[in-house]
């Protein structure tokens, strides 16, 4: 059973009985001087639950939660967990890298989805630092990806800090090094509902992005980009999500590609409100883009916390990474992480509520 850390003072710790686990998952929330509660979760070092307050001063939680802890075992919509080694999908579940070939589990179809079946979501982090300043909390959790697990050449260490500051910003920064050349890609895969109930598509969305990726049937990247101008996948200015879904097949599960020479810079990359309760989030990144997928697989087959069934379009998320598919389209931005260099990422979720 992994001990529990040793947290500063006024910093929450939870424990989390899930099914017939015989270690509880381990919870920390971050507390800020505005109110809003973060609480996170070793397994996947998942985003658990974020609780802010709308423009009436009432707090709600804003992600899509289980209603039964068990669920969190198996999570196949991947609530909240940490995506990776690389996030979205490798077509052909395969890749080539300084000539040799790296088969991959095939977990979506004949491809390879989010680190496979066994990536850096399904694992427990472990906790190595908590902080609490006057003006932030923060914590650190750790994982070790081993050489060969999941296919990917390299023993792979990942840290993720999340703080919390009393600007209501949410940072998380990612850091990894790894002992051989190997891709990696993470991101987070929260689902947001900002009025805590009910579906997204009267959220309003605003993505600042030219242009997106090109995907084929399973939605793997043909390597082409196209201009968003004119088409339902046009968010350069913030429009409602349900006004044009019923024009794009599936709803929406694409890559938007806000800097494509995908410098290392932190940058505006979206801007989800929700009209009735207020709240806003505006999402920032060091990465190219953001993967906006609508919760269209969401079925209704689990329960969130007010014992309400997750349907479909119940939740988006915002998955701030690389280009997908990257290893297999050298024209695309490189996610090769060389052994001896350091892997990092920043996406910081800015709260409010007007």
């Amino acid at each position: 059973m992994q001990s529990e850390p040793t947290m500063p003072e006024g910093m929450l710790t939870s424990p989390l009985c899930a099914g017939g686990n015989k270690d509880p998952l381990q919870r920390v929330t971050l507390v800020n001087r505005r109110g809003t509660r973060v609480t996170l979760c070793d397994l996947g070092a998942a985003l658990y639950s974020i609780h802010t307050n709308d423009r009436h001063g009432r707090s709600d939680n804003i992600l899509l939660t289980y209603a039964d802890a068990s669920h969190w075992l198996e999570n196949h919509w991947y609530l909240g967990v940490t995506a990776g080694r690389v996030a979205n999908r490798i077509g052909g579940a395969c890749f080539k890298l300084n000539g040799d070939i790296y088969p991959l589990p095939a977990n979506d179809g004949a491809n390879h989805l989010h680190g496979g079946p066994h990536g850096l979501h399904s694992k427990r982090w472990l906790i190595v630092h908590g902080e609490s300043c006057s003006h932030f909390q923060a914590v650190t959790f750790h994982c070790v990806s081993e050489n060969g697990e999941s296919g990917y050449p390299g023993r792979l260490e990942v840290t993720l800090r999340y703080c919390l500051d009393d600007d209501d910003a949410l940072s998380l920064e990612y850091r990894a090094v790894s002992s051989a050349d190997t891709p990696v890609s993470l991101t987070n895969h929260a689902y947001w509902n900002l009025a805590g109930r009910n579906n997204v598509l009267e959220h309003e969305l605003e993505i600042y992005a030219e242009q997106l990726l090109q995907l084929d049937e399973a939605l793997i990247p043909t390597g082409d980009l196209l201009p968003v101008a004119g088409t339902p996948v046009d968010f350069r200015k913030r429009k409602k999500i349900g006004r044009d879904i019923g024009l794009w097949p599936g709803g929406y599960d694409n890559y938007w590609v806000v800097d494509e020479s995908a410098k290392k810079s932190l940058k505006p990359i979206a801007l989800l409100s929700e009209p009735v309760s207020g709240r806003c989030v505006k999402v920032i990144s060091s990465e190219a883009g953001v993967q906006f997928y609508s919760g269209n697989f969401l079925d209704g087959s689990r329960n969130q916390e007010r014992g309400l069934p997750m349907n479909q379009h119940g939740g988006l998320c915002l998955e701030t990474h690389g280009f997908p598919d990257a290893p297999n389209h050298h024209h695309f931005p490189s996610v090769i992480l060389k052994k001896g260099e350091e892997y990092r990422q920043t996406t910081i979720y800015q709260f409010s509520a007007k």
